[in-house]
């Protein structure tokens, strides 16, 4: 399921993340795959000095699900997954929106 992803999304970059995101990553059940879509393809927020946010919006969504192809259908349970980035490009954490 995510070999489709982790050959495509991130080409040829290993996202970077900090212990507390690789905490927080296993602890949510999020994917490192889905947290590289969302840096691919998802909508940027800025969320205070220093960070911002990159979640899946209908068009985010709809641009990763066309890169997927049929493959998107196992991944529909991730829309709601959002990343907070800090300016050096460390993802800090993942979450899961409410």
């Amino acid at each position: 399921m995510s070999a489709t992803i982790a050959s495509g999304c991130a080409a040829g970059r290993r996202t970077r993340l900090s212990r507390h995101a690789t905490t927080r990553v296993r602890q949510r059940s999020i994917p490192a795959s889905v947290v590289d879509a969302l840096l691919d393809f998802g909508e940027r927020a800025r969320s205070g000095p220093g960070a911002e946010t990159c979640y899946f919006t209908k068009r985010a969504w709809k641009r990763f699900a066309s890169y997927l192809g049929q493959e998107a259908r196992h991944f529909e349970r991730y829309r709601a997954c959002y990343a907070v980035i800090a300016d050096d490009g460390q993802v800090v954490t993942a979450c899961w929106r409410r």
